[in-house]
Protein backbone atom coordinates (compact mmCIF):
# COMPACT_ATOMS: atom_id res chain seq x y z
CA UNK A 1 0.00 0.00 0.00
CA UNK A 2 2.25 2.70 -1.00
CA UNK A 3 1.33 6.23 -0.11
CA UNK A 4 0.91 7.52 -3.85
CA UNK A 5 3.46 9.23 -5.73
CA UNK A 6 3.91 12.19 -3.79
CA UNK A 7 5.03 10.40 -0.14
CA UNK A 8 7.72 11.45 2.55
CA UNK A 9 11.03 13.52 1.85
CA UNK A 10 10.47 16.23 -0.06
CA UNK A 11 7.81 14.30 -2.28
CA UNK A 12 10.01 11.77 -1.56
CA UNK A 13 12.96 12.92 -3.23
CA UNK A 14 13.47 9.90 -5.29
CA UNK A 15 10.89 7.91 -5.76
CA UNK A 16 8.98 10.86 -7.35
CA UNK A 17 11.78 11.40 -10.09
CA UNK A 18 9.30 8.66 -11.88
CA UNK A 19 5.74 10.49 -11.39
CA UNK A 20 6.70 14.03 -12.28
CA UNK A 21 5.95 13.45 -16.07
CA UNK A 22 8.71 15.51 -16.80
CA UNK A 23 11.32 13.42 -18.58
CA UNK A 24 15.23 14.72 -18.65
CA UNK A 25 15.80 15.16 -22.20
CA UNK A 26 19.64 14.63 -21.52
CA UNK A 27 19.41 11.45 -19.47
CA UNK A 28 20.59 8.17 -21.94
CA UNK A 29 17.84 6.58 -20.75
CA UNK A 30 15.40 8.82 -22.76
CA UNK A 31 12.04 8.98 -20.66
CA UNK A 32 12.43 5.91 -18.17
CA UNK A 33 14.28 6.32 -14.78
CA UNK A 34 14.31 4.21 -12.04
CA UNK A 35 14.98 4.01 -8.48
CA UNK A 36 16.02 1.20 -5.89
CA UNK A 37 15.19 2.06 -1.79
CA UNK A 38 15.82 0.81 1.40
CA UNK A 39 13.77 1.36 4.61
CA UNK A 40 13.85 0.06 7.72
CA UNK A 41 10.10 -0.16 7.69
CA UNK A 42 7.71 0.18 5.25
CA UNK A 43 4.80 2.48 6.22
CA UNK A 44 1.54 3.11 4.12
CA UNK A 45 -0.11 6.39 5.48
CA UNK A 46 1.38 5.43 8.63
CA UNK A 47 1.15 1.93 9.36
CA UNK A 48 3.88 -0.36 8.94
CA UNK A 49 3.21 -2.93 6.21
CA UNK A 50 6.46 -4.88 6.38
CA UNK A 51 5.30 -5.59 11.00
CA UNK A 52 7.85 -3.10 11.65
CA UNK A 53 10.58 -4.81 9.46
CA UNK A 54 12.94 -3.72 6.74
CA UNK A 55 11.86 -3.30 3.31
CA UNK A 56 13.77 -3.36 -0.05
CA UNK A 57 12.15 -1.48 -2.51
CA UNK A 58 12.05 -0.18 -6.57
CA UNK A 59 10.52 0.64 -9.50
CA UNK A 60 10.89 1.85 -13.43
CA UNK A 61 8.93 4.82 -14.53
CA UNK A 62 8.07 6.28 -18.04
CA UNK A 63 7.30 9.92 -17.95
CA UNK A 64 6.87 11.90 -21.01
CA UNK A 65 4.83 15.23 -22.06
CA UNK A 66 2.99 14.90 -18.49
CA UNK A 67 2.12 11.18 -19.28
CA UNK A 68 3.94 8.99 -16.99
CA UNK A 69 3.40 5.74 -16.32
CA UNK A 70 5.23 2.92 -14.19
CA UNK A 71 5.94 0.22 -11.47
CA UNK A 72 6.41 -0.54 -7.96
CA UNK A 73 7.03 -3.59 -5.69
CA UNK A 74 8.41 -3.81 -1.89
CA UNK A 75 8.67 -6.74 -0.05
CA UNK A 76 5.98 -7.01 2.83
CA UNK A 77 4.97 -8.72 6.11
CA UNK A 78 0.98 -8.54 7.50
CA UNK A 79 1.89 -11.89 9.92
CA UNK A 80 -0.63 -13.78 8.34
CA UNK A 81 -0.76 -16.84 5.77
CA UNK A 82 -1.61 -14.73 2.81
CA UNK A 83 1.59 -12.70 2.89
CA UNK A 84 3.82 -15.79 3.98
CA UNK A 85 2.44 -17.59 0.39
CA UNK A 86 2.51 -14.01 -1.34
CA UNK A 87 5.11 -11.25 0.69
CA UNK A 88 5.17 -8.83 -1.95
CA UNK A 89 3.36 -5.70 -3.22
CA UNK A 90 3.43 -4.45 -6.84
CA UNK A 91 1.86 -1.17 -7.82
CA UNK A 92 1.02 -0.70 -11.47
CA UNK A 93 0.28 3.08 -12.25
CA UNK A 94 -0.37 5.71 -14.98
CA UNK A 95 -1.92 9.21 -15.68
CA UNK A 96 -1.12 12.84 -16.69
CA UNK A 97 0.43 15.81 -14.67
CA UNK A 98 -0.21 19.40 -16.18
CA UNK A 99 1.44 22.29 -15.34
CA UNK A 100 -1.29 24.77 -14.65
CA UNK A 101 0.79 28.07 -14.64
CA UNK A 102 5.12 27.79 -13.96
CA UNK A 103 4.23 27.02 -10.13
CA UNK A 104 1.07 25.36 -10.33
CA UNK A 105 0.58 21.42 -11.11
CA UNK A 106 -2.36 19.38 -11.15
CA UNK A 107 -2.29 15.68 -11.69
CA UNK A 108 -4.93 12.31 -11.78
CA UNK A 109 -2.92 9.20 -12.00
CA UNK A 110 -4.96 5.35 -11.67
CA UNK A 111 -2.93 2.87 -9.69
CA UNK A 112 -3.54 -1.33 -8.74
CA UNK A 113 -1.96 -2.52 -5.88
CA UNK A 114 -1.02 -5.71 -6.56
CA UNK A 115 -0.23 -8.67 -3.79
CA UNK A 116 0.71 -11.61 -5.95
CA UNK A 117 -1.12 -15.03 -5.10
CA UNK A 118 -2.91 -12.94 -2.04
CA UNK A 119 -6.33 -14.94 -1.65
CA UNK A 120 -6.10 -17.68 0.59
CA UNK A 121 -8.45 -20.40 1.41
CA UNK A 122 -11.02 -18.48 -0.41
CA UNK A 123 -10.27 -15.34 1.88
CA UNK A 124 -10.74 -12.07 0.67
CA UNK A 125 -8.13 -11.12 -1.22
CA UNK A 126 -5.46 -7.38 -0.55
CA UNK A 127 -5.40 -6.16 -4.40
CA UNK A 128 -7.40 -3.40 -4.82
CA UNK A 129 -7.51 -0.09 -7.17
CA UNK A 130 -7.36 3.42 -6.06
CA UNK A 131 -8.03 6.96 -8.19
CA UNK A 132 -6.05 9.49 -6.99
CA UNK A 133 -5.82 13.20 -7.98
CA UNK A 134 -3.44 16.19 -7.01
CA UNK A 135 -2.65 19.77 -6.95
CA UNK A 136 0.83 21.09 -6.46
CA UNK A 137 1.90 24.53 -5.47
CA UNK A 138 5.44 26.10 -4.63
CA UNK A 139 5.63 29.25 -3.55
CA UNK A 140 9.18 31.16 -3.09
CA UNK A 141 10.51 29.52 -0.26
CA UNK A 142 8.07 26.31 -0.02
CA UNK A 143 5.96 24.01 -1.58
CA UNK A 144 2.59 22.56 -0.81
CA UNK A 145 0.28 19.80 -1.85
CA UNK A 146 -2.95 18.10 -1.06
CA UNK A 147 -3.77 14.69 -2.68
CA UNK A 148 -7.58 13.04 -2.82
CA UNK A 149 -7.53 9.04 -3.03
CA UNK A 150 -10.73 7.17 -3.71
CA UNK A 151 -10.99 3.32 -3.92
CA UNK A 152 -14.30 1.47 -4.86
CA UNK A 153 -13.32 -1.80 -2.72
CA UNK A 154 -10.26 -0.96 -0.44
CA UNK A 155 -7.86 -3.02 0.86
CA UNK A 156 -8.81 -6.63 1.89
CA UNK A 157 -12.18 -6.13 0.28
CA UNK A 158 -13.53 -3.44 2.75
CA UNK A 159 -15.52 -1.07 0.90
CA UNK A 160 -15.55 2.34 -0.43
CA UNK A 161 -11.99 3.82 0.89
CA UNK A 162 -11.19 7.69 1.03
CA UNK A 163 -7.84 9.21 2.03
CA UNK A 164 -7.06 13.02 2.12
CA UNK A 165 -3.75 14.29 2.80
CA UNK A 166 -1.43 17.53 2.65
CA UNK A 167 1.80 17.81 2.34
CA UNK A 168 4.09 20.89 3.08
CA UNK A 169 7.95 20.84 2.04
CA UNK A 170 11.12 23.39 2.51
CA UNK A 171 14.36 23.56 1.41
CA UNK A 172 16.73 24.05 4.45
CA UNK A 173 20.19 24.24 3.13
CA UNK A 174 21.44 24.40 -0.65
CA UNK A 175 24.30 22.15 0.49
CA UNK A 176 24.68 20.45 4.02
CA UNK A 177 28.42 18.72 4.36
CA UNK A 178 29.00 16.59 1.08
CA UNK A 179 25.01 16.64 0.36
CA UNK A 180 25.12 18.37 -2.32
CA UNK A 181 21.57 18.46 -3.44
CA UNK A 182 20.87 20.10 -0.53
CA UNK A 183 18.67 19.47 3.05
CA UNK A 184 14.89 19.45 2.98
CA UNK A 185 11.92 19.16 5.30
CA UNK A 186 8.56 18.06 4.69
CA UNK A 187 5.49 16.73 6.59
CA UNK A 188 2.02 14.78 5.84
CA UNK A 189 -0.99 15.02 7.42
CA UNK A 190 -3.68 12.80 5.97
CA UNK A 191 -6.80 11.33 6.85
CA UNK A 192 -8.50 7.65 5.81
CA UNK A 193 -12.02 6.67 5.90
CA UNK A 194 -12.96 3.22 5.01
CA UNK A 195 -16.66 1.87 4.57
CA UNK A 196 -16.49 -1.59 6.34
CA UNK A 197 -13.71 -0.91 9.44
CA UNK A 198 -14.00 -4.34 10.71
CA UNK A 199 -13.34 -6.10 7.80
CA UNK A 200 -10.11 -4.00 7.42
CA UNK A 201 -8.96 -3.94 11.18
CA UNK A 202 -8.97 -0.90 12.16
CA UNK A 203 -11.09 2.56 12.56
CA UNK A 204 -10.93 5.79 10.29
CA UNK A 205 -7.58 7.40 11.68
CA UNK A 206 -5.38 10.31 11.12
CA UNK A 207 -1.90 10.10 10.22
CA UNK A 208 1.35 12.16 10.23
CA UNK A 209 5.09 12.28 9.54
CA UNK A 210 7.51 14.54 9.52
CA UNK A 211 11.14 14.85 8.68
CA UNK A 212 14.41 15.56 6.62
CA UNK A 213 15.88 14.83 3.42
CA UNK A 214 19.36 15.17 2.32
CA UNK A 215 20.55 14.33 -1.20
CA UNK A 216 23.92 13.65 -2.50
CA UNK A 217 24.14 13.26 -6.54
CA UNK A 218 21.77 9.90 -7.25
CA UNK A 219 21.66 9.02 -3.73
CA UNK A 220 18.93 10.58 -0.96
CA UNK A 221 18.67 10.13 2.78
CA UNK A 222 15.68 10.68 4.75
CA UNK A 223 15.09 10.45 8.09
CA UNK A 224 11.34 10.69 9.54
CA UNK A 225 8.95 10.76 12.47
CA UNK A 226 5.71 8.43 11.53
CA UNK A 227 2.53 8.10 13.57
CA UNK A 228 -1.24 7.52 13.81
CA UNK A 229 -3.83 8.45 15.91
CA UNK A 230 -4.88 4.67 16.50
CA UNK A 231 -4.85 3.05 19.91
CA UNK A 232 -2.72 -0.72 20.21
CA UNK A 233 -6.24 -1.67 21.18
CA UNK A 234 -7.76 -0.53 17.70
CA UNK A 235 -4.42 -1.82 15.52
CA UNK A 236 -5.72 -5.01 14.22
CA UNK A 237 -6.91 -6.03 16.69
CA UNK A 238 -3.80 -5.16 19.32
CA UNK A 239 -0.91 -5.15 17.09
CA UNK A 240 1.83 -2.30 17.29
CA UNK A 241 2.12 -1.02 13.50
CA UNK A 242 0.18 1.80 14.37
CA UNK A 243 2.35 3.14 17.02
CA UNK A 244 4.89 6.44 16.22
CA UNK A 245 8.43 5.58 15.20
CA UNK A 246 11.27 6.89 13.44
CA UNK A 247 12.18 5.60 10.13
CA UNK A 248 15.19 5.83 7.83
CA UNK A 249 15.20 5.44 4.17
CA UNK A 250 18.36 5.61 1.51
CA UNK A 251 17.17 5.65 -1.74
CA UNK A 252 18.79 5.47 -4.85
CA UNK A 253 17.89 7.21 -8.54
CA UNK A 254 19.10 6.09 -12.03
CA UNK A 255 20.22 6.88 -14.25
CA UNK A 256 22.41 9.21 -12.44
Amino acid sequence: MRIAAWKAGLFAAVSLMGVSGIARADSPWGPFTANIELTNDYRFRGISQTDRGAAVQGGVDYANNGWFAGVWASNVDFEDDLTKNAPAEVDIYGGYNYAWTDTTEVGLQARYYWYPDSRFQNTATYDYFELQGHVKHTFDKFTLAAEIDWSPDYFFESGTGVNVFATASAPILKEFWFFDGGLAASGHLGYQWIEDNAQFGAPDYLYWDIGLTATAGIFSFDARYIDTDLSHHDCFGGLNWCEGGFVGTVSVALPG
